[in-house]
């Protein structure tokens, strides 16, 4: 190895006696001197590039009502934020364990959204799985005056309970499906004026004839009444890249859809998993309304209904995506339960013709801090204020410090953005 610098940091004389005199103690079984640190320690940060982890600029507190609760223990949808998206003031973000859309009002320092209101999904779709069955939502993208919501598409692991000693490891066996969490479709947004939007089935403007009404509508999510998987889960299951890992749950590098993004009718799906020879994927979708109330999958230029489109994230997978005139904004983190490095990284342009963009062709823009057990990072969008562009940061599993279920408020990260 070169020379680091005059005092041997890294090849130099004191380097080769320290590590020598390491050696000769771990062939003898003792615990190796610290004087070898100092010197593999400045080789090691000569080396590798520094990397800053980044402070967010403010807080942006979430107020939820009273009625925002979720999941079998009815807790508070603070502690279980999956996605976030925007319009004007307009707030969306959503919980995996809900069949819900959470509306909040950010107010005009941008330091407090409020006024909460919750829309249920299954008031305007025909859920399979039941109107009130966990959608587990990981999507949101507001697009063309519609919000567009995405479930994960994934199958899921059975826990083990407080009382695993008696039962074992058996109910670790268990996958399945949840029918609910095949989901995609679009609500109209009706402008209710001041930067204020809220999801309505159906919006028919002024009513004037001149255009036509707005519905709500959706991917069929069963291509048959037999078929037990849904057709966008049918379609990522048939890619050869996919394939190998479509019996996977969850957080085990299974297919899970944890992000989306929306331009006219390309639909971006990110996904936490499969991570593919250590990258990222991201499936573009070609999708139109054929009929009131249904959407459907058009073929792409090549013919296909679904292409794939790899990034080097330095291993991890997507958590969420954020796509305007053409820069693509991707949230990621890692693909298991791992407590690991989290990032934003700008892509720009992201061209559909380019099937992988390496190492030249992104720039992490953010890495986030690490908390053990607490703040993973699950979604992110552009907050446009007086002051400048903020990236708006939500965090699943947030850290006591985030959280007053008092008043069911939640802390959010704001970050610089150019």
């Amino acid at each position: 190895m070169a020379r680091i610098d005059e005092s041997g940091a890294a090849g130099g004389p004191p380097a080769k006696a320290a590590a020598k005199k390491t050696r000769s103690a771990r062939r003898r079984g003792a615990a190796p001197t610290s004087a070898a640190a100092p010197a593999d320690f400045a080789a090691a940060d000569a080396l590798v590039p520094e990397t800053r982890t980044a402070r967010p600029v403010a807080r942006l507190d979430f107020v939820f009502g009273r009625d925002a609760t979720a999941g079998p223990d009815g807790g508070s949808v603070a502690t279980d934020i999956s996605c976030v998206t925007l319009a004007g003031r307009t707030i969306f973000c959503s919980c995996d364990e809900a069949a819900t859309v959470e509306r909040l009002v950010l107010d005009e320092a941008g330091r407090v959204a409020g006024d909460h209101a919750r829309f249920h999904l299954g008031e305007i779709f025909d859920l399979p799985g039941g109107p009130h069955g966990e959608m587990d939502i990981e999507g949101l993208a507001v697009a063309d005056g519609y919000l567009w919501i995405c479930g994960s598409q994934a199958l899921k692991r059975r826990k083990l309970k407080s009382d695993a000693a008696e039962a074992g490891l058996d109910p670790l066996g268990a996958v399945r499906w949840d029918e609910n969490r095949a989901f995609l479709g679009r609500v109209p947004l009706r402008d209710l004026g001041d930067g204020l939007f809220e999801p309505v089935a159906l919006d028919e403007g002024e009513n004037t004839g001149e255009m036509p009404p707005r519905r709500a509508a959706m991917l069929r999510m069963r291509p048959s009444r037999k078929a037990k998987r849904s057709r966008l889960r049918r379609l990522l299951s048939r890619d050869p890249l996919i394939r190998p890992f479509r019996r996977l749950a969850a957080k085990e590098n299974g297919i899970d859809v944890e992000g989306l993004a929306v331009e006219g009718d390309t639909v971006l799906l990110g996904l936490r998993g499969p991570v593919v020879g250590g990258h990222a994927m991201i499936a573009r979708l070609r999708v139109t309304e054929t009929k009131p109330g249904r959407l459907k999958l058009r073929r792409l230029p090549d013919g296909r209904r679904l292409a794939l489109h790899g990034l080097d994230l330095d291993g991890q997978g997507v958590r969420d995506l954020w796509w305007q005139d053409g820069r693509l904004v991707v949230l990621s983190g890692p693909a298991t339960d791992l407590e690991a490095l989290q990032a934003a990284w700008l892509v720009e342009p992201f061209d559909a013709d380019k099937p992988f963009y390496g190492g030249a062709d992104r720039r992490a823009i953010l890495h986030l801090p690490v908390v053990n057990g607490a703040d993973h990072a699950e979604g992110i969008a552009l907050l446009r204020l007086a002051d400048g562009h903020r990236l708006l940061v939500v965090y699943d599993s947030p850290h006591p410090d985030r959280l007053s279920l008092a008043d069911n408020r939640l802390s959010c990260d704001a970050f610089a953005h150019e």
